[in-house]
């Protein structure tokens, strides 16, 4: 899909000279994820399926262990289950098993002890084990630094202009956590090499998290030092292929992602950021399918809008500056002025929001999919393609009126509900009462 040679990108820039890829950060962001996790013993997730599957299908065996739940004052919550499609499923199960983790030991003792099923007696050897549970802090600690920035781009808001700088602190806070702060800090972050192990930090430095501080020095772990510099390895191993994975993945100096962060709402009205950024040419250039480099004119009114941005407070809207949503700044520049009855910046919030449209993950066409799975059920197989885009239509529609209970239809919606529309054999493709209402639905 992404490669360099003979790929879907490459034919596309073949085919359209000057369009920008961009890679979805979400799933990017879950294999990196699920790449580093490869390096940790497979006792984990084996333990984390076998509890999952063990208590799943037996209403006895959950009763039993809310049990144990309720005798040690725990919350009596259901284990979960890891999935390897959802992105964000994997640091619940993590938490959810070190939370209900005594009531567990409890619970899987007194099955392998009454029962002697082999399942239970796995499940209590791997709770018993010091170091799985070490392996578990360590997950619950490095995965929500996924987890959180997963959750940040899975929004349906414009944060394109955010995503260069959150993966770069994601990238710097990875390597931060083993590698020497001198080489990191004053090395220029594409240049650094996960990989030089020169420059990793000792193995007592390393930062793990405070729950693997809080445990590493205890009794039942240094007992065994082999075992103890073995985590270590494994730990570390798995933070360089992360920050390896992330590198590969991403250009920490991309030249369309890196400039998108001038279009932030405070960075265009800010004098001072105007030192750093006094043109906008750089971001044209790399955009040359929105304004031609060959159009000197449309440039000039480009950057003269940009320039004088900062400087014409009395033509902006008086409360812009409450605005952090940039489509929503660069959108209220685009509506006419009461005085001059049309907009002043008119070209430069024009291309912003064509630069904008840059989609930064594809959750929403992820969350389309899983409606129309709702929409066309194995009962409702026969419905037409025509039939499920109007119900996603619709929703959306009900949807900006925040809940079906709030929606008025509107007069034109009102005035095209006439039989000759609603059950015409041929209603015209574009009318709003297949969007609405059909007779297929």
């Amino acid at each position: 899909m992404m490669g360099e040679h003979n790929s879907v990108s490459s034919r596309l820039k073949e085919a359209c000279p000057g369009i920008v890829v961009v890679k979805c950060i979400c799933h990017s962001a879950h294999l990196c994820a699920s790449e580093a996790c490869k390096v940790l013993p497979r006792s984990c997730e084996d333990m984390a399926r076998e509890i999952y599957n063990f208590l799943k299908s037996s209403a006895k065996r959950q009763s039993e262990l809310k049990e144990f739940q309720t005798f040690l004052d725990m919350e009596p919550l259901k284990m979960l289950h890891p999935s390897q499609t959802r992105w964000l499923s994997l640091v619940a199960v993590v938490q959810r098993i070190l939370e209900q983790w005594d009531a567990l030991k409890l619970y899987f003792t007194d099955c392998w002890l009454s029962q002697r099923l082999l399942s239970a007696e796995n499940i209590f050897n791997a709770l018993h084990d010091p170091f799985l549970k070490l392996y578990f802090m360590f997950l619950s600690w490095v995965l929500p630094k996924f987890t959180k920035f997963n959750e940040f781009f899975q929004t349906k808001n414009v944060v394109i202009t955010e995503l260069h700088t959150q993966l770069r602190d994601l990238y710097t806070d990875i390597l931060l956590s083993f590698m020497k702060r001198d080489y990191v800090m004053k090395t220029p972050l594409e240049e650094v090499d996960p990989a030089l192990e020169k420059y990793h930090l000792p193995d007592t430095e390393m930062y793990l998290g405070v729950k693997v501080l809080q445990h590493i020095d205890k009794p039942e772990i240094t007992s065994k030092p082999d075992i103890r510099c073995h985590f270590f390895h494994r730990c570390r191993t798995f933070l360089t292929v992360a920050a390896q994975e992330i590198r590969k993945r991403y250009n920490m100096n991309d030249p369309v992602l890196s400039k998108l962060s001038y279009l932030q709402p405070k960075a265009a009205l800010s004098p001072v950021f105007r030192v750093n950024c006094p043109s906008l040419l750089p971001l044209v250039k790399v955009v040359p399918r929105i304004v031609s480099c060959d159009d000197d004119a449309s440039l000039q009114r480009l950057d003269d809008q940009w320039r004088e941005l900062p400087f014409s407070r009395a033509r902006l809207p008086e409360d812009i500056d409450d605005v952090n949503s940039p489509d929503i700044f660069w959108n209220m520049l685009l509506k006419p002025s009461c005085d001059t009855q049309e907009a002043h910046f008119k070209e430069l919030a024009t291309f912003a929001l064509h630069v904008l449209s840059l989609p930064h993950s594809n959750a929403d066409c992820e969350r389309v999919f899983s409606q129309v799975n709702l929409v066309k059920t194995k009962v409702r197989n026969r419905l037409l393609p025509k039939t499920v885009n109007g119900a996603l239509l619709a929703s959306e529609c009900v949807k900006e009126s925040g809940t079906c209970a709030l929606f008025r239809p509107t007069a034109e919606m009102l005035s095209r509900m006439t039989s000759a529309n609603l059950y015409a054999s041929s209603a015209p493709e574009n009318d709003i009462v297949d969007i609405l209402f059909e007779k297929d639905d």
